[in-house]
């Protein structure tokens, strides 16, 4: 048989491998409009948050949310510590039921430019004690270990502390979720409905900007995307509630036996039908580890397959299930672009606050622009303990907080913005590997 011989002008290695496409979700998430989008499904979220710490009495520990909730005894010594501090310095106030705020504001106007040194100290040293015994919102410590274990998991990640990152890892995605319901039930069910609320309505459509890169065909206009939108939004929130309802479910039925046991003799047949109880505790596991797995998949689903409520989630675990080894691959991937957004993100805003703040001090190094602090790479800033500012020092203090909150609510924006980004790509790959679709022809148009 003669020798055939095939010329190949070029190799699209875009089209060979996904890596290249995958990790490009780093620069696909930071396009200023998704930043943009990103930024109102996070103020979304952190708006409801602050609405449960002010419907809430904060219990958590000030040590951080591993910690879990103080006793009421810890309460009542804390509050007593807080108070104590305040009549240090200032000893004919009236301090009881005051909360933390309104002590730190009493000490605070304590002291004015006429002050002394040494009152002033001891100011500080009482805001200080008072930050120390503070008892924290559930919200306010869940979003701050948030924040810090990203950040950290970011920081290992450039620094190359490569042996630390499954730890970082399982503390974002095991430890926080745990920590949340040993809060309290109601908290973890809040913060799921805040979740799906906000992927419904926001994160579907960042998944489908995102999915929109990888087709071929032209963008929909603003009529299709609207109706689009409002078509998949019942299918997102399904998406995401109905696997959690199914084990939630289970784990009800489950506990059905055990009612019998109350009554004297018939818990003997309760007892006898444990068998069934222990069924129903595996399938509830077993639903609970599949939406695990298959979670980073079922918005992208949602947005790139129109699929329903019940058929994205198994879509996205029968995919995971058919090529598990590129499931991985892709979600590691996927990592990875995360980490190289959010440290770009990170080290860019923080060193342009610092230089903001170096120039601002240049001309005017007052103690609003001291009382605001610098921004560290790869660390979670904390609120100053400065006290003794006049009014007009105060107000301006205030407006430097507050656009230093804009510039940690851009690396968080970057960072959901690349996660949902690198979750759409990988779905879209994962979705090539197991049913072998080109990405273009996965998407469903509007």
């Amino acid at each position: 048989m003669p020798t055939q011989h095939v010329q190949i002008d070029g190799v699209s290695f875009r089209s060979v491998f996904p890596a290249q496409r995958i990790v490009g979700a780093a620069a696909a998430g930071l396009r200023p409009p998704r930043v943009c989008v990103a930024l109102v499904l996070l103020a979304l979220w952190m708006t409801g948050g602050a609405l449960w710490d002010l419907a809430t009495t904060p219990n958590v520990s000030p040590r951080g949310i591993a910690f879990g909730t103080l006793e009421p005894a810890t309460l009542d010594e804390a509050r007593r510590i807080m108070e104590a501090a305040a009549l240090g310095v200032v000893p004919d106030a009236e301090v009881a039921g005051a909360n933390p705020a309104e002590l730190t504001a009493l000490i605070s106007s304590s002291i004015d430019a006429s002050s002394d040194a040494e009152a002033r100290d001891r100011a500080e040293a009482a805001v200080r004690a008072i930050a120390a015994v503070r008892p924290r919102g559930a919200f306010e410590s869940w979003a701050f270990a948030l924040r810090a274990r990203l950040l950290a998991l970011v920081g290992d990640a450039v620094t190359l502390e490569w042996s630390a990152l499954p730890e970082r890892v399982g503390a974002l995605v095991w430890d926080l979720p745990r920590e949340a319901i040993a809060i309290s039930w109601g908290f973890a069910c809040y913060l799921v409905l805040l979740f799906t609320l906000g992927m419904a309505s926001i994160g579907v459509v960042l998944a489908r900007m995102n999915a929109l890169d990888l087709s071929e065909a032209p963008a929909p206009t603003l009529a299709q995307a609207r109706a689009w939108g409002a078509a998949v939004r019942p299918s997102a929130v399904g998406a995401i509630l109905v696997p959690l309802l199914g084990m939630g479910a289970c784990i009800a039925v489950a506990a059905l036996p055990a009612l019998l046991g109350l009554v004297p003799v018939v818990g003997l047949v309760g007892a006898l039908f444990f068998g069934a109880s222990l069924l129903l505790g595996i399938l509830a596991i077993v639903i609970g580890a599949s939406v695990t797995v298959a979670l980073p998949f079922v918005i992208p689903a949602v947005a790139c397959d129109a699929a329903d409520a019940v058929e994205a989630p198994q879509r996205a675990l029968a995919s995971v299930l058919s090529r598990p080894i590129h499931a991985v691959l892709h979600l590691a991937l996927g990592l990875v672009a995360v980490v190289l957004a959010v440290a770009a993100t990170d080290v860019v805003v923080s060193c342009g606050f610092d230089a903001a703040v170096s120039a601002w001090t240049v001309v005017d190094d007052g103690q609003a622009i001291r009382s605001v602090g610098r921004m560290v790479p790869f660390e979670p800033w904390r609120d100053s303990a400065a006290v003794g500012l006049g009014t007009i020092d105060a107000a301006q203090a205030w407006l430097l907080g507050f656009w230093r909150t804009i510039a940690s609510a851009l690396i968080g924006a970057a960072a959901l913005s690349t996660i949902i980004a690198a979750c759409t790509r990988a779905w879209l790959f994962q979705r090539q590997a197991s049913e072998g679709q080109h990405p273009a022809d996965i998407l469903e148009r509007p």
